[in-house]
C-alpha cells in the first residue's frame, strides 16, 4: 500500500494524508501501517491473504464494530469493497505477558463483555480445523493431531457454552489502556465454546493453577471439578493447534525456498 494508492479511494474528505509507516510488529497473515492524517492516527490492515485461513472479512468487520459500540475495540473506519485492506483508529496502549491479579481481573470481564455480543455466526468446528492439518508427516504433528482428537472426543460429555469467542487471545492482541482493556484484530472471531477463549488466556498468560481457578471463578461465578476438566481439555487443545499452526507455516516456508 502507498499514501498515492490510498488517495485514490477518496476515505477521508476533510483530513489530509501525512504517513503510512509499517509498523514494527507485524502479524503472520496481514501486512500493518500507521496512516497518520491531518487530525487522526489509524492503522490500516492489508490483508496477504484470505484462500488457507478461510476468513470473513466482512464479518471481522461487522464483529469489530459490535465489539467497539461494547467499548472493547477500537472504532472500524474503512473496509475496501474487494476486502483488501482495512482501517480502524488507532490505540495506544501496553501489552502485557505476565498479568497481576487486578490485570486479570479486568481481562475476565472485558472477555465477559466479548462474549454477550449478539450477531449470527457459523459455529468453528474444531475437528474440521484439525483437518487442515492432516497433510502434516512430522512425528510432533501427528501426535498433536492425536492429542487434539483425544480431547475432543472428551469433551463431548460437557455441556457446550457457546458465544462469540475472539479464538486468537495472545498478549499481542490485548492492549491495557489506563485501567480498560481493548481487543485487536478480529479475523478468527466467532461462535464457539466459552472455554476456548479463557484456555487461550491461561496458554498464552502461563496462568498457574490457582489463577485458573480464579479465572473460572470470576467468569463462572461458581464452578465444578467438571468445569476445571473442561478447561484443561481446551488448554490442551489450544496447545497443541498452535503446534500445528507453526509447523505448518514453517513447511509452508520450506516448500516455497
Amino acid at each position: 500500500m502507498t499514501i498515492q494508492k490510498l488517495q485514490d479511494y477518496k476515505i477521508f474528505k476533510n483530513e489530509e494524508i501525512l504517513t503510512l509507516e509499517p509498523l514494527r510488529n507485524q502479524g503472520f497473515c496481514n501486512i500493518s501501517y500507521e496512516l497518520k492524517t491531518s487530525k487522526n492516527t489509524y492503522v490500516l490492515r492489508e490483508f496477504s491473504s484470505d484462500k488457507s485461513v478461510n476468513i470473513s472479512r466482512g464479518f471481522e468487520y461487522k464483529i469489530q464494530n459490535k465489539a467497539y459500540k461494547k467499548g472493547i475495540a477500537s472504532k472500524p473506519i474503512y473496509l475496501d469493497k474487494n476486502k483488501t485492506f482495512m482501517i480502524y483508529n488507532f490505540l495506544k496502549g501496553n501489552h502485557k505477558r505476565n498479568l497481576k491479579k487486578e490485570n486479570l481481573k479486568v481481562l475476565i470481564k472485558t472477555i465477559k463483555k466479548l462474549h454477550n455480543i449478539k450477531i449470527k455466526s457459523k459455529q468453528l468446528n474444531l475437528k474440521n480445523e484439525l483437518k487442515k492439518y492432516q497433510h502434516l508427516k512430522t512425528k510432533e504433528a501427528k501426535n498433536s493431531l492425536k492429542i487434539c482428537k483425544k480431547e475432543l472426543k472428551n469433551l463431548e460429555k460437557y455441556k457446550k457454552r457457546l458465544v462469540i469467542c475472539h479464538h486468537d487471545l495472545n498478549p499481542k492482541n490485548i492492549l491495557f489502556i489506563k485501567k480498560d482493556i481493548k481487543f485487536i484484530d478480529w479475523e478468527y472471531a466467532g461462535l464457539n465454546d466459552a472455554f476456548f477463549d479463557l484456555a487461550t488466556i491461561s496458554v498464552e498468560f502461563n496462568l498457574e493453577k490457582r489463577e485458573k481457578r480464579y479465572l473460572l471463578k470470576k467468569y463462572l461465578k461458581t464452578f465444578t471439578k467438571n468445569d476445571i476438566l473442561k478447561l484443561e481439555s481446551y488448554i490442551n487443545i489450544y496447545k497443541h493447534i498452535c503446534k500445528l499452526w507453526f509447523i505448518s507455516l514453517s513447511s509452508k516456508n520450506e516448500d516455497s525456498k
